[in-house]
């Protein structure tokens, strides 16, 4: 993947690199409402030129398999190749779909050995790759003047769908992007999948998106519903089928307004433990009184849980979009299920779609194709953003044929309804989020203590492992 550095891109780099050199201890802003002081205004990129040499560009991600079409498996997968194809030929390029880092700790002994083009020229990963690659003046920030000139705009609408790029932001400076198409669906964050129909029998809710589209999906509505679906159908004094199942790992902290893992105080200029919040031991507190209430399936994991929610051993089951994607849980399942919003504090005007371990694509800056990277993004995110068809496949490869659920998915997860919200304790992995669930949010719910006394406990140390991952 090494290339020879050509004079004209070498003194481009150098002009990118200057510029985002003064960038490395930028910070994420709490919602995806980010600031627009260093957005630029332009809403099409200069034309240049798309010829890029017959050269081979890389497109690394831990997910490749997902990026990459199964060709003769079926004609949406033929299709798919297509668009590769064809993009190709209109930039003169050969694509090359590698398998790349996970996470930022992954790719720190290629960063260190200053091996930048093995990191790919299109990198794609979660949260905890890029916001410390970001911290720390790798990964290039792309809301700027200069990438516009260069031929690269995340404000197009037609390239990168913007209630998603807009979230994956440091206080306003947005560093990756994401497309949503048939091909490609952009992840949104944390749902609710329902049994339709034991809410109606046993709950006595006849249409769930109605009260959706009421905004009376609140947390109140959940425990009444938990406790409702709760079958014991056989008599055995053992419930048959749960009325939910697990938990959300902290995402209630986010559908209460005020609730944060992390936030930015404009005082200090740093980011601090929201722990301490009482918004947010008020949903933390919900958090453990709906996983130990009785009528929540405690006893298996993640993967188990949706198994049993399609088994129909479950009423609703927190969960997440690529559940429904093909080739996992929810495929070529039989059950008439809804996608919803997760439920909303009743002070709550919106529900809340979370970002955490979602992915996005990115430029490391000192690669040495760095230009003309910038605009093989563009191009991607051209040929792989359809806001339209998006819907058509979602509707069929996601949603089980239900409408409804692609109205939700629409308007109450994204839209008009719904506020976006990146949870920055992802923001490392290891360091940051596992070590929230273990120190912080799984003993608050499986009742170890007190909410007030966990957080009394760790607040501290949660600042500290913030303090380190943001450098400040």
């Amino acid at each position: 993947m090494k290339k020879t550095r050509l004079l004209a891109l070498l003194l481009a780099l150098v002009m990118v690199v200057a510029l985002f050199a003064a960038c490395g201890n930028t910070e994420p802003e709490e919602t995806t409402e980010a600031t627009t002081e260093a957005t630029t205004e332009a809403t099409t990129a200069a034309p240049v030129d798309i010829d890029q040499g017959g050269r081979t560009v890389t497109i690394a991600s831990a997910f490749i398999a997902d990026m990459t079409p199964k060709v003769g498996e079926s004609a949406f997968h033929d299709e798919w190749q297509a668009v590769y194809d064809n993009l190709a030929a209109d930039l003169n390029v050969k694509f090359e779909l590698v398998s790349g880092a996970h996470e930022y700790a992954d790719a720190v002994p290629t960063i260190m050995a200053a091996d930048w083009d093995d990191l790919g020229d299109i990198v794609e990963g979660k949260v905890h790759y890029w916001v410390p690659g970001a911290v720390q003046g790798y990964i290039a920030q792309l809301n700027t003047d200069e990438m516009v000139a260069m031929g690269l705009n995340v404000t197009d609408e037609k390239a990168f769908f913007q209630p998603y790029t807009t979230a994956m932001n440091l206080n306003g400076r947005i560093y990756s992007v994401g497309w949503n198409g048939p091909y490609s669906v952009c992840e949104f964050g944390w749902a609710m999948f329902v049994n339709i129909d034991y809410l109606n029998q046993y709950g006595g809710v006849a249409d769930i998106f109605q009260v959706v589209r009421d905004m009376d999906w609140t947390w109140e509505k959940f425990l009444d519903l938990q406790e409702k679906c709760a079958q014991d159908i056989d008599g055995d004094g053992n419930i048959d089928i749960w009325g939910s199942g697990e938990h959300s790992y902290g995402q209630e902290i986010y559908t209460i307004p005020g609730g944060a893992t992390v936030y930015y105080d404009a005082a200090s200029d740093k980011y601090l433990s929201g722990l301490s919040r009482v918004e947010t031991q008020e949903a933390l507190q919900f958090a453990q009184n709906y996983f130990n209430s009785g009528f929540c399936e405690t006893s298996t994991g993640y993967g188990d849980i949706h198994r049993k929610f399609i088994a129909g051993e479950v009423a609703m089951q927190w969960g997440e979009q690529w559940n429904t994607a093909p080739g996992n849980y929810f495929d070529g399942a039989d059950l008439n299920y809804g996608i919803i919003p997760i439920p909303k504090h009743s002070n709550a005007t919106t529900y809340t779609n979370v970002l955490g371990g979602v992915k996005s694509k990115f430029l490391f800056t000192n690669n040495s194709e760095f230009a003309q990277n910038a605009v093989v993004l563009q191009k991607l995110g051209e040929a792989f953003t359809d806001t339209d068809k998006v819907w058509d496949t979602f509707l069929t490869e996601n949603a089980a044929g239900n409408e409804q659920s692609v109205e939700m998915v629409q308007n109450y997860i994204w839209g008009q309804y719904s506020t976006t919200v990146t949870d920055y304790s992802w923001a490392s992995w290891g360091e940051l989020q596992q070590w929230y669930r273990d120190n912080v949010y799984f003993p608050i719910v499986t009742g170890k203590g007190t909410v007030a006394e966990i957080v009394g406990e760790q607040d501290t140390a949660f600042q500290r492992q913030i303090d380190a991952i943001f450098a400040q």
